[in-house]
């Protein structure tokens, strides 16, 4: 297939066309093309196999740290690749209802990546790879959209 999209814990969004691979932890719908537990390092996924990679309410169900599931998008996504990137807010409405959620993270979360912000520049040493955020908004108090590409 080549260069891959990468539709993450995709649940019942489906993303079709353009080269996207759907994957979940297990195949609940015929949409699914490839399962894996992403609590399971190293991810199946070749390192600079994925161009964009689309993780919408994913990383706070993990066992794995918001470091580890980072560090594993950083190694399979080429060189001006994306990942986008959405989360519940700690302080949201709904975040503490759902039973599955394991992790609770404010908007700043992802700063600690990234070397040209504050915590990045306090931090470098949380991980070596490295991120750019692109964009970062929170929708209605509830959730938290980022896109950001690694620094390769």
């Amino acid at each position: 297939m080549g260069v891959i999209k990468l539709n993450l814990g995709c649940g019942n969004r489906l993303m079709h066309g353009d080269n996207w691979v759907n994957h979940d932890l297990w195949k609940h719908s015929s949409g699914i093309d490839q399962t894996h537990n992403l609590n399971s390092l190293p991810w199946p996924w070749a390192n600079d196999s994925v161009i964009e990679i689309d993780s919408t309410s994913v990383f706070e169900h993990l066992e794995i740290t918001l470091i580890q599931a980072l560090d594993e998008c950083w190694r399979i996504l080429q060189k001006g690749g994306r990942l986008k990137l959405k989360f519940p807010r700690h302080d949201g409405p709904f975040t503490h209802d759902d039973p599955t959620h394991r992790w609770f993270w404010s908007p700043k979360v992802v700063d600690y990546v990234d070397p040209a912000t504050k915590y990045g520049k306090e931090h470098p040493y949380y991980t070596k790879r490295k991120w750019r955020i692109k964009g970062k908004s929170v929708e209605g108090g509830r959730n938290v959209w980022v896109t950001m590409e690694p620094v390769k």
